[in-house]
């Protein structure tokens, strides 16, 4: 007898129209394969535990400001500064942010990983769209978490203590701070993606993003008064009390704000988009 087994096999599933030949065609799949590379990097987890070590210092900072305002006689506390966590901590937490939108693409250039992406995405426009839409959850995900909690922790440390300490009086307003910081730290991380792909550098992509997150903010108080609101108007982020509409020694109007930080999104991404799609790999 001669025994005989039966195997039953699917049929093979035919590959959607522009793969074969052409990597990945789909957003959702390069999306899928940009979060996987960004996730996958040790150096990703290393700084945005930086942002969350450099935002828990700064509310320690914030903390003792508090503490001296306490032990200070009442004729000077009129003079203190305020505590928001807006000016204290988020420029150090969007810088952060900001190195982890180059690395998600300045370590192709690095690694020389850039040239398989392309074999996979020939469409560069294609592949720099998924690198924003990751770089855009990241970034918005860490900013609304990071400024909340810092929020709330400022909230909890200056209990009913007055102004000029205490930058708000009610709830509302550190809510909307909280927002706009959040959509400032969003902006750096994009900016940095479009000026890792014109610089092609992390040390020089990251050199750029402090300049504009610490650097431009502290010099431009050494300018004359006139010249220094026009200036700190215009940094991204000086714009987030602005974009929301907050008290503040600052000369631009909501929608102006938002103009102004629009512009330097545009401006930085279309760049790294021509950049890209245009120079060798």
């Amino acid at each position: 007898m001669i025994a005989m087994s039966w195997q039953t096999t699917a049929p093979p599933r035919q590959a959607p129209p522009g793969i074969v030949g052409s990597g990945l065609a789909s957003l959702p799949d390069v999306v899928a394969a940009e979060w996987l590379k960004l996730r996958t990097l040790r150096s990703t987890w290393a700084v945005w535990a930086a942002a969350t070590a450099s935002s828990l210092l700064a509310l320690l900072v914030l903390i003792i400001h508090v503490g001296s305002y306490d032990q200070a006689p009442p004729q000077e506390r009129a003079s203190f500064e305020g505590a928001d966590p807006a000016v204290m901590v988020m420029p150090f937490v969007a810088f952060f942010i900001g190195v982890v939108g180059a690395l998600a693409i300045t370590t192709e250039f690095s690694t020389g990983s850039l040239g398989p992406s392309l074999a996979a995405v020939p469409r560069r426009w294609t592949l720099l769209a998924a690198k924003i839409v990751v770089v855009t959850c990241v970034a918005s995900a860490s900013g609304v978490l990071l400024a909340g909690l810092s929020q709330i922790v400022a909230i909890l440390v200056l209990g009913d203590r007055p102004p000029p300490l205490n930058p708000w009086t009610n709830g509302w307003e550190a809510a909307a701070s909280a927002t706009g910081t959040a959509v400032t730290t969003l902006a750096t991380g994009l900016v940095a993606l479009g000026l890792g792909a014109v610089l092609r550098s992390t040390t020089a992509t990251v050199t750029a993003i402090g300049a504009f997150t610490v650097v431009l903010p502290s010099f431009a108080h050494f300018l004359p008064d006139a010249l220094h609101l026009w200036v700190a108007s215009m940094l991204i982020p000086n714009l987030a009390p602005q974009i929301v509409g907050a008290d503040s020694a600052y000369l631009l109007s909501p929608p102006a704000a938002i103009a102004v930080l629009a512009f330097y999104v545009v401006v930085a991404l279309g760049a790294g988009g021509l950049s890209l799609s245009r120079r060798d790999s």
